[in-house]
């Protein structure tokens, strides 16, 4: 199943963000399965790396779990990280599985206008 979902997510960011999509990646406990790799980016992270930068998205799959509901908040339903040369949406799919994405900056232009927005009003009260 969640080989099918990356497949689709795959599909959709293809059409969405074209050459701004980066990478799809399944991510579970003790492991990970590349479902998509931009060639650029497949010819500048050896094996090593790209598994030190997973591992930075790890968790813990209790707390990354879809179902888990004691926050007053709600369910989680993904999760963005903002870095300086990509954007990565981590959705849960299961206890011990999420599908991990990477966006361009270009690709996430109106979440990076956003959060630049929200990170000026921020800083600029410090």
């Amino acid at each position: 199943m969640v080989q099918q979902a990356a497949q689709q997510i795959t599909e959709f960011l293809r059409d969405r963000a074209g050459r701004g999509l980066r990478t799809v990646v399944i991510v579970r406990d003790e492991n990970y399965d590349v479902h998509y790799l931009r060639s650029d980016l497949e010819a500048q992270y050896s094996d090593e790396t790209f598994s030190e930068v997973v591992d930075i998205f790890r968790l813990d799959s209790p707390f990354l779990a879809p179902d888990v509901n004691s926050n007053p908040v709600g369910e989680r339903r993904a999760i963005i990280h903002y870095h300086e040369r990509a954007f990565i949406i981590q959705f849960p799919f299961s206890e011990t599985e999420s599908i991990l994405i990477s966006l361009s900056r270009d690709a996430g232009r109106d979440l990076l206008q956003f959060i630049e927005k929200c990170r000026s009003i921020v800083h600029d009260g410090q």
